[in-house]
């Protein structure tokens, strides 16, 4: 194992910038995930990422301005686009494995998608290292 591809996760859970954020909401609790990537509906091309921190910070914004009975409808009548994060690091899938886990350590990001000439192929996730380091410890 020396790349990105041979640990990512390349079966992804993705959203387009047009759905919901309920949508989202719903998908990360029914999945138990903590980021899902944004993709142009029209493109396909990979446009941000959304993340648990998103959605709880726009929870407590709308739960303070309009109350808790109103988090389902705001969170129905706002689009992902409102609330992912769009500038955010991305990797390629032949970066090698020591330069993403140095990546990690140095940023303290939990994810990074990985974009092949602007298309999602997968995700990165620090769980993907831990698995590969049960793996090696294993043998």
């Amino acid at each position: 194992m020396k790349t990105v591809a041979d640990i990512m996760t390349s079966k992804v859970f993705s959203l387009k910038e047009t759905d919901n954020l309920h949508q989202g909401r719903m998908l990360m609790k029914e999945y138990s995930i903590r980021h899902i990537p944004v993709i142009a509906e029209s493109s396909g091309d990979f446009v941000g990422l959304l993340t648990q921190r998103d959605i709880l910070n726009n929870a407590f914004n709308v739960v303070e301005k309009y109350g808790f009975s109103k988090l389902k409808k705001r969170e129905e009548d706002t689009l992902i686009s409102e609330v992912m994060t769009a500038d955010c690091p991305t990797i390629e899938s032949t970066v090698l494995l020591k330069d993403a886990g140095q990546y990690f350590i140095e940023h303290k990001h939990s994810c990074l998608p990985v974009v092949d000439n602007g298309q999602l192929t997968g995700i990165l996730t620090s769980v993907d290292f831990v698995k590969l380091s049960v793996f090696l410890l294993g043998d």
